[in-house]
């Protein structure tokens, strides 16, 4: 993220420098040229002004109609050919210094004058001489303007706009910090998550974005995602544990055919020996007294192999029913305290309340490892039907001769009917048909088969505002 932040950092500040860089650099280069323009415009617009005017009659001009050359910030003077001052826009000028310039120069005064620049002079004026006659004589017009504070003033306005470019690259380099800082905190969140789900932590949900853009939506879906992801890591669990114990079934029934072969193999060798021999001694006997002796030997012998085929079938049978592998004597009440925080995280992200009741001190023969398997499929079947602001509750406490472990959920009731149908394999309740459910309705029945094999039980039971799940452990199984 800190790579991310600094190119938002690079690029805003590559921005405020090209914009504002630029913009001095047209200012500095181009400012002199254009006011320069700007003014020989206006000048040559205020000598068309005074051509329009009858300048033989200048004093009964109204005052406003040299208002506009008044307010401008050059100076005009209309001379007659006397070189007498009919007018000056400059009340504080010398009169007689004007007059005796403009009789110097007379000869650079034109009818089709137009505005100059004239870096050479003092004061680097730009100014336009004209001559307009008309019927009542001629008449010198001067307009002019000193440009030496205006370029003191252009020189000041690129020193301003230097410290400006400082000072907004400044500002932008604190502003895309926090910019980054907003935008990057977020990715941040995501990867973190990211992290936790590749070591199957699914405990946490990214926090709700008020933003409603594109990363809000991210976060929005990336939990849906976890979600999912949760719900099938726990069906690929459920269907590991019905492999494994596919596989058990099947090496154990390996064993129980060798064992069987061995011994139907090892038993029937002496009624076969003695039959055997028998049937030899038979070819050589004349003896019909004998001969039924051995007849009858025979036949004992084979109804005694009859019986003891029967008899290793049964013994196999009861030798080779489902063992309890990995059992022990476990805290119960240590294994639940142990789930309780990653329960909480995991129920907090969904906004369900969550609370629990452990009794200390239950000791039970189990195999941890299945146990937390079942509950953690009591509480995904609990989950799948709490909405946010609702409860689950898991508890656990003592009775006179077992351990009664529950998970309660407020939420929908289960019809009566469906309280025992839920324990079959792929079983699907309505609700969850009629809305497309994708689940495989395995979790519970595999709850039943390892409770089966811990010598307890488990059932569902509809409460006033929900449903309980429970399991029992009995105190003291055979072992």
């Amino acid at each position: 993220m800190n790579k991310l932040r600094a190119e938002i950092v690079l690029f805003i500040d590559l921005f405020l420098v090209l914009l504002l860089g630029g913009i001095l650099l047209f200012y500095s280069l181009f400012a002199d040229n254009y006011y320069i323009s700007r003014k020989k415009h206006q000048i040559n617009e205020a000598y068309a002004f005074i051509e329009t005017l009858d300048l033989s009659d200048l004093g009964s001009e109204d005052e406003e109609t040299f208002l506009p050359l008044a307010e401008s910030s050059y100076t005009v003077i209309i001379c007659d050919a006397a070189f007498q001052t009919l007018y000056s826009s400059n009340a504080k000028s010398n009169g007689s210094m004007l007059q005796d310039q403009i009789r110097k120069k007379a000869d650079s005064y034109t009818e089709k004058a137009e505005a100059g620049y004239f870096p050479e002079l003092t004061g680097q004026p730009i100014s336009l001489r004209g001559l307009i006659s008309q019927d009542d004589g001629t008449f010198y017009v001067l307009i002019h303007e000193n440009t030496r504070t205006l370029h003191s003033g252009i020189r000041y306005a690129r020193q301003i706009l230097g410290d400006l470019l400082l000072l907004a690259i400044f500002s932008g380099t604190t502003f895309a910090l926090l910019l980054s800082e907003w935008i990057t905190r977020p990715l941040a969140q995501i990867r973190q998550l990211i992290q936790r789900m590749m070591n199957n932590d699914f405990s946490k949900h990214l926090p709700e974005q008020s933003r409603l853009n594109e990363l809000g939506e991210l976060s929005s879906e990336i939990n849906l995602m976890e979600d999912k992801i949760q719900q099938n890591i726990n069906d690929l669990n459920n269907y590991n544990y019905l492999l494994l114990r596919q596989n058990r079934d099947m090496a154990e029934f390996e064993d129980m055919r060798k064992k069987l072969v061995s011994n139907i193999t090892h038993e029937l060798k002496t009624p076969l020996a003695i039959i055997s021999s028998q049937v030899e001694l038979l070819q050589y006997e004349y003896d019909e007294t004998k001969k039924d002796y051995y007849f009858t030997s025979i036949l004992e012998e084979t109804d005694k192999m009859s019986r003891l085929i029967s008899s290793i079938l049964q013994n196999s049978r009861m030798e080779n029913k489902i063992q309890q592998a990995s059992l022990r004597w476990t805290s119960l009440s240590d294994l639940l305290l142990d789930l309780k925080p990653k329960y909480e995280s995991w129920l907090a992200s969904l906004k369900i309340r969550f609370t629990a009741f452990i009794e200390e001190d239950c000791m039970a023969y189990l195999d941890p490892q299945q146990i937390e398997q079942a509950v953690n499929n009591y509480m995904m079947n609990a989950t799948r039907y709490t909405k946010p602001g609702r409860s689950v509750c898991l508890s656990l406490s003592s009775t006179e001769d077992s351990f009664y472990l529950s998970v309660y959920n407020d939420g929908p009731r289960l019809p009566e009917a469906e309280l025992t149908k839920v324990w079959t394999g792929f079983y699907q309740s309505g609700e969850k048909r009629k809305n497309g459910s994708t689940e495989i309705g395995m979790g519970l029945y595999i709850v039943k088969d390892i409770m089966n094999h811990h010598q307890g039980s488990c059932g569902a039971l509809n409460r006033e505002a929900g449903v309980e799940f429970w399991m029992c452990f009995p105190k003291n199984p055979v072992v």
